[in-house]
């Protein structure tokens, strides 16, 4: 096999694992699912070097670059900064949930544990030459209003937050708050 295969492991633990099996691991398994495998050993000494040479397999395949740990935090944070674009080459990283799909963050997500919607502070706020909303995000987003709606932007009193929310095939609705509301599209 010319190609590593990607094997997922998402735990409801505080860390998530992205496990990529190179061809010499078996395809089937994981180095985490030989630590796993070794809970089911009822001999004390059997389990413990299983143990010891599963967790000495898994550090050799980390520190040869064949799977990484990251943090939820991490995994939240590409999730974030990925939001609103298709990119198919990127693993789907599900936020395991621990309770409710809102969070104080400004992060929704849904039953998949995937980022259905999303609250962030606006750094500023144009608009392009046929009058559609262009808002840049703090974070370097930039998203362009796609429906024809007339949206008024008060120079007085501008939006310094939007709430952009997944919809229907692979659309956007973006609501500032200061109430509008318009369909949109992630450009940056």
């Amino acid at each position: 096999m010319s190609f590593s295969k990607k094997m997922y492991h998402l735990s409801c633990a505080p860390a998530i694992v992205l496990l990529v099996s190179a061809p010499v691991v078996a395809e089937d398994t994981s180095p985490i699912a030989n630590i796993y495998a070794c809970a089911e050993i009822s001999d004390d000494n059997a389990r413990l070097t299983c143990y010891d040479n599963a967790v000495a397999s898994a550090r050799s395949a980390e520190d040869a670059g064949e799977f990484t740990t990251i943090t939820r935090a991490e995994a939240e944070a590409v999730q974030r900064d990925a939001f609103g674009f298709q990119m198919p080459s990127l693993p789907k990283l599900a936020i395991p949930k621990l309770g409710g799909g809102s969070r104080d963050d400004g992060l929704k997500t849904n039953s998949d544990g995937q980022i259905s919607e999303v609250e962030m502070p606006i750094a500023r706020v144009s608009q392009d030459s046929f009058g559609n909303v262009i808002l840049t995000f703090e974070n370097g987003q930039v998203w362009i209003q796609t429906d024809s709606e007339r949206i008024r932007i008060s120079k007085k009193r501008p939006p310094v937050s939007a709430v952009i929310k997944r919809a229907s095939l692979g659309s956007f609705l973006i609501r500032l708050n200061t109430g509008e509301r318009f369909k949109g599209k992630r450009v940056e």
